[in-house]
C-alpha cells in the first residue's frame, strides 16, 4: 500500500473521530456547548435534531443508530458471504421512521439479513417483517395458525400499518380487517 493512500486512511479516520468531549449534566448543556463551537449551521441543526431524538424519543433514536450501522455493512460482513444491506432497504426504513412514533419500534428488533434485507422481529408477539427494497413479507403465529403475506409492495404507509398490527398481542384481531 503506497504511503499516499495510507495518509488518506489516516485522515478519514480522524474526520470520523469525536473532535472532543464534554461532560454535560443535560440536554440544554448539551445545547449550549454546541452553540459555542464552530460548525456549519446545518451541522448544528442537523446535530440538534439528532439530540432531541435521543432525549425525546430512544427507541427511534436507537433504530436510527441500528440503521446507519447496517448501511455501513460491507460484503461478508457475516464471514459466510453475506451481501450488504441494499441502500434501497436503508431508504426505505428511514422513510417509516420519519412517519412513526417512538411506540411504534419500542417492540421491534432490527437486524441485518445476509440477502441485503432487513429483518424486524417483536419478541413478545413472535412476529417478524423481513423487508427488502421494493416489497416486504410478514409472518406471526396465533394460536398455532400461521398469519401473513409475501410480496406486499412496500410503501412506508402500509409497512408502518403491519408493524403496528402485528406488534399488539392479539394479532389475529388486529389483522382481521373486517374487525
Amino acid at each position: 500500500m503506497s504511503e499516499e493512500i495510507k495518509d488518506m486512511e489516516t485522515k478519514a479516520d480522524v474526520v470520523n473521530e469525536p473532535v472532543g468531549t464534554v461532560e454535560a449534566a443535560s440536554y440544554t448543556d448539551v445545547m449550549d456547548y454546541l452553540h459555542s463551537i464552530y460548525i456549519l449551521r446545518e451541522d448544528k441543526e442537523r446535530i440538534a435534531q439528532r439530540l432531541t431524538l435521543e432525549v425525546t424519543q430512544p427507541a427511534m433514536a436507537d433504530a436510527y443508530e441500528r440503521l446507519d450501522h447496517f448501511s455501513l455493512l460491507k460484503r461478508d460482513w457475516d464471514g459466510r458471504g453475506a451481501l450488504p444491506i441494499s441502500h434501497r432497504v436503508i431508504g426505505n426504513v428511514r422513510q417509516v421512521l420519519m412517519i412513526s412514533d417512538n411506540d411504534d419500534w419500542e417492540k421491534w428488533m432490527m437486524s441485518p439479513d445476509v440477502n441485503a434485507t432487513l429483518c424486524l422481529y417483536a419478541p413478545k408477539t413472535k412476529a417478524s417483517i423481513s423487508l427488502g427494497a421494493r416489497e416486504f413479507s410478514y409472518y406471526a403465529r396465533k394460536n398455532g395458525e400461521r398469519l401473513g403475506e409475501s410480496h406486499v409492495a412496500f410503501t412506508p404507509e402500509g409497512f408502518l400499518n403491519i408493524m403496528r398490527r402485528l406488534s399488539v398481542y392479539d394479532i389475529a384481531r388486529s389483522l382481521d380487517t373486517t374487525a
